[in-house]
């Protein structure tokens, strides 16, 4: 049997390792885990762009189409990466496993988004314990990676739309933790556009369910992960 490839895109200011370690341990003897680090991010080889969504888009897929075809898995940032992918160039993906995401951003909840923003451009003086943490992973470039990528998932979110959502054609399972409820609401909405849509919540979880409690967030994506090879199998 062919070992599947899955592809792991992390979020804001992470690297594959740092967003995605539990799940490579608990995957790679099994899967072909590629990890793929985002511009300006860990050891990408390209630098973050102002145009810093659409630029990212573009190298995940390139790396994509260089490897060969596979599943998805994104957090945050990398979930909205793997929706777009999907959408864009679904002969690529075999399957999309989304975590931390929502399709677009409520309007209650772009004041708060605007001061997350103030707050990390100012990061150094707010929490000199993140900087040097961003410093570790990213190096020099960590500053300018910051601003673009904020700047762009602040004021310029890449929302999908209802009928984008009802079009997409490729599996999907959005897992999102339970202690946000517009992550909540985000899982409600998804499944309610297109009911083959896998849908869960981890209880106790927040942004990060994946990290927070990997022991259930790995079995579900394992048995997804299964059932969409098996279905893939079936029709071919």
């Amino acid at each position: 049997m062919t070992i599947e490839r899955v592809y792991f895109l992390h979020g804001f200011m992470g690297t594959g390792e740092t967003h995605f370690s539990n799940q490579i341990t608990n995957m790679s003897n099994d899967y072909d885990c590629i990890l793929i680090d985002l511009p300006g991010h860990g050891n990408a080889a390209v630098d973050a762009s102002h145009d810093y969504f659409e630029d990212a888009l573009k190298y995940v897929v390139t790396q994509i189409k260089n490897k060969g075809e596979g599943f998805i898995m994104g957090l945050s940032l990398g979930a909205s990466l793997a929706m777009h992918i999907a959408l864009r160039e679904p002969d690529l993906v075999k399957g999309i496993v989304l975590t931390g995401y929502s399709p677009s951003i409520p309007e209650e909840l772009k004041g708060g988004m605007e001061k997350q923003n103030e707050y990390f451009l100012n990061i150094e003086e707010n929490d000199r314990d993140i900087a040097a943490h961003f410093m570790s992973l990213h190096g020099e470039k960590w500053k300018a990676t910051l601003k673009k990528v904020l700047h762009i998932m602040t004021f310029h979110y890449p929302a999908v739309t209802q009928a984008e959502i009802e079009q997409i054609k490729v599996p999907v399972l959005v897992l999102n933790g339970s202690s946000e409820w517009h992550e909540v609401e985000a899982v409600t909405f998804l499944k309610q556009a297109n009911h083959k849509i896998n849908a869960g919540l981890v209880p106790f979880t927040g942004h990060t369910a994946n990290i927070e409690e990997p022991g259930i967030y790995n079995g579900i994506v394992r048995r997804f992960l299964e059932e969409s090879q098996e279905s893939a199998h079936l029709l071919t």
